[in-house]
């Protein structure tokens, strides 16, 4: 479902399902939680894999943004694919995750 990779200070999680929506959520969300136990700098979602993402999904990153907040981290999500990117922009979400076009931008990024 996932595949996690350190990359210094920040983590990096590849999502490999195609549709991330409330089937698939609860493992995720215990995936992810234990990935990010050790209170990350920052959490990069490589969405690359994704084709649809739903309001579950939406939810926990959400959640995830909420959390790493809590200890000074910051989330970012890279790869959008145009429907996944259009429901960041319906749900403006875009204003509450850094975003961009790829994992080496992200981690090049101060943002």
């Amino acid at each position: 479902m996932i595949e996690v990779s350190h990359q210094g200070d920040v983590i990096v999680i590849t999502v490999n399902e195609s549709q991330l929506q409330m089937y698939v959520v609860p493992q995720f969300l215990a995936l992810v939680e234990k990935a990010i136990q050790s209170h990350p700098k920052k959490i990069i979602f490589d969405l690359q894999n994704v084709e649809h993402i739903d309001s579950s999904a939406m939810g926990a990153l959400f959640r995830f943004q909420k959390d790493a907040e809590s200890w000074g981290g910051r989330i970012a999500v890279a790869h959008l694919s145009s429907k996944v990117a259009q429901v960041f922009r319906i749900t403006k979400s875009e204003e509450m995750f850094s975003i961009y076009d790829s994992v080496e931008a992200a981690l090049k990024s101060n943002g």
